[in-house]
């Protein structure tokens, strides 16, 4: 079927060892980018009083 060869291409491109290099290389700066917005907004809500709503006003 030409719909499973195609889907088996893409996933060979996709979970290549290059691919699964760069994940890797770049893992902990998305998820560290991403903790330190959370602590953000934790940080802001407990400590300044803001409301989520307020925030998300706020960041739009």
């Amino acid at each position: 079927m030409i719909g499973e060869k195609f889907v088996l291409k893409i996933a060979e491109k996709l979970g290549s060892e290059k691919n699964i290099e760069r994940f890797v290389r770049y893992y902990w700066l998305v998820s560290t980018f991403r903790m330190a917005v959370g602590f953000t907004i934790m940080a802001l809500i407990l400590l300044f009083g803001y409301k989520f709503e307020d925030l998300v006003k706020w960041l739009g």
